[in-house]
């Protein structure tokens, strides 16, 4: 009928929908089917350096540190370079190299001598520039043969030829060679991402037989020139030894004449000082005497001539006293005092030409004296 309704065909809509899910689930499938074969986990331990090249456009990428990296197979290769010192042992003896056979190093001498020597190379990559050693020796340890060894052997054989094979028995002159190639290698690798840390020679070079013999007669030849010279030094030494002791007991009888001289010359100056002081002494007390002295008979000399000068004052007070009326009338007192005791005679007489004399005849002067002639007793 037309108005009826029919029920959902479940059917139809579960083939519709079984179909969808069965390309969704392939193509879930075939997505990590494709990742499963591209994407790459590798890890890069503390003593490694990880590099990862892009395949598209050569880029490098240097992973300086510890942990996992992820990368993309088809468009990238992934690797990691020990960045640890490596040991590099190139020997003659079997099976302790880094090959099966004889690897030690052939040196032809400037005087043209074959020289067999061992080599020990330590070296690391410097890890900021691996990508330098990947660039030049590819991925994998390639730099390890190209640089470490080759050249290495190339640049040491260059160097130690140009000793002489009597040179070569020098170990100073070789370690010299050796010291100059490692500059030379480290000038020429460095840029190149690679460092060599260590170059010896870790044991003693050999020569062919014949020349072996002859060093041996010569190493017995020195050995004696050796202790020839050994016993000439003992000898200088032992004359050195009793020069400086000869020197050592001069010292000392020197010292003690300069230590004798000190002390005669520490007593001189404290005699001399005693004297000088004695002489201070004797000096001030003459000085201080005579000052003394000085002093009283200033005071003397000055008390005389106060007293004299006092005398001459009264003396002329006197004089001035005894100028005019006074003094004529002193000098008559003292000269009548004088006549006090004195008797005058005379007998007057006239003369002619009325010219009067007087004749006077002195007298005793005092009482008691004899009379003189003409005197009155």
């Amino acid at each position: 009928m037309l108005g009826e309704t029919r029920p959902p065909d479940f059917r139809a809509l579960q083939k519709v929908v079984g179909g969808s899910l069965i390309w969704f689930a392939l193509a879930f499938l075939l997505v990590m089917v494709f990742l499963i074969a591209t994407i790459r986990i590798e890890g890069v331990s503390g003593e490694q350096v990880g590099i990862k090249l892009n395949k598209l456009n050569g880029e490098i990428e240097v992973i300086n540190k510890a942990g996992k990296e992820i990368y993309n197979g088809i468009t990238h290769d992934f690797s990691v370079v020990d960045k640890t010192i490596q040991t590099l042992d190139m020997t003659e003896l079997v099976g302790r190299g880094d090959r099966k056979g004889k690897d030690d190093l052939k040196v032809k001498t400037v005087d043209g001598s074959d020289v067999y020597v061992d080599l020990k190379v330590q070296y690391r990559i410097i890890p900021e520039m691996a990508d330098v050693v990947v660039r030049t020796s590819g991925l994998g340890e390639a730099y390890k043969k190209l640089w470490a060894r080759d050249y290495v052997r190339s640049v040491c054989r260059n160097s130690l030829g140009e000793l002489t094979t009597e040179s070569f028995y020098d170990s100073s002159l070789r370690g010299a060679k050796v010291l100059e190639a490692k500059k030379v290698i480290n000038e020429k690798l460095q840029p190149f991402g690679i460092e060599i840390d260590s170059l010896v020679i870790p044991r003693k070079p050999h020569f062919y037989a014949e020349y072996e013999e002859k060093i041996k007669k010569k190493k017995l030849a020195d050995q004696g020139v050796l202790e020839q010279q050994s016993e000439a030094l003992a000898a200088k030494q032992r004359q050195e030894t009793r020069i400086v002791e000869e020197t050592n007991r001069k010292n000392v009888a020197v010292e003690q004449f300069e230590g004798q001289m000190k002390q005669l010359v520490i007593e001189a100056k404290a005699q001399a000082t005693r004297a000088k002081k004695a002489a201070d002494a004797y000096y001030n007390k003459v000085t201080i005497g005579a000052e003394a002295a000085l002093y009283q008979m200033t005071q003397d000399a000055e008390g005389i001539l106060a007293k004299k000068k006092a005398e001459a004052e009264g003396i002329e007070a006197l004089k001035k006293a005894l100028e005019g009326e006074g003094g004529r009338n002193m000098v008559k007192m003292e000269y009548a005092k004088k006549l006090e005791n004195v008797t005058i005679t005379g007998q007057p007489f006239t003369v002619q030409s009325n010219i009067e004399r007087f004749e006077h005849l002195r007298g005793a002067i005092s009482a008691g004296r004899p009379t003189q002639r003409g005197e009155e007793r």
